[in-house]
């Protein structure tokens, strides 16, 4: 059960971190920037791990269509708060990072059975669902 409510926990907090740094003028002061794109890639590749421990019953697809539209939503809110600009450029790092990262879950699940256990421990799943 606490497992459970730690993988839950962990997710929902990225989240909360990820909008504050996605909506503040100024995510510079918090976090330092190196490559603009390379950290929104490598950023939501660590979202599709967090959401696929948080809720491993959620079919693949399902998963990605909740972290591309949250960081579309992310974009958009970036439009109504200068300096902060929408970028197709962020959005398709971000959907390219949801998308390796859900395809190497697919992979450790499938082929590492030590990742498979930990990834549906204390769930009623023993096993990956079906795509």
């Amino acid at each position: 059960m606490l497992w459970r409510l730690v993988c839950v926990a962990q997710f929902y907090l990225l989240l909360i971190i990820y909008t504050y740094l996605g909506l503040t003028p100024h995510p510079e002061n918090s976090v330092p920037v190196f490559n603009d794109l390379l950290m929104h890639f490598t950023g939501y590749v660590v979202a599709a791990f967090s959401i696929s421990f948080a809720r491993p019953h959620w079919v693949l697809w399902r998963r990605a269509t909740l972290l591309i539209v949250y960081s579309f939503a992310i974009e958009i809110g970036q439009h109504f708060n200068p300096p902060r600009t929408f970028s197709m450029t962020d959005m398709l790092a971000n959907s390219s990072g949801v998308i390796l990262g859900l395809c190497t879950v697919l992979l450790l699940t499938r082929y590492v059975s030590v990742f498979s256990s930990l990834l549906y421990w204390k769930t009623k799943l023993q096993k990956a669902p079906s795509l």
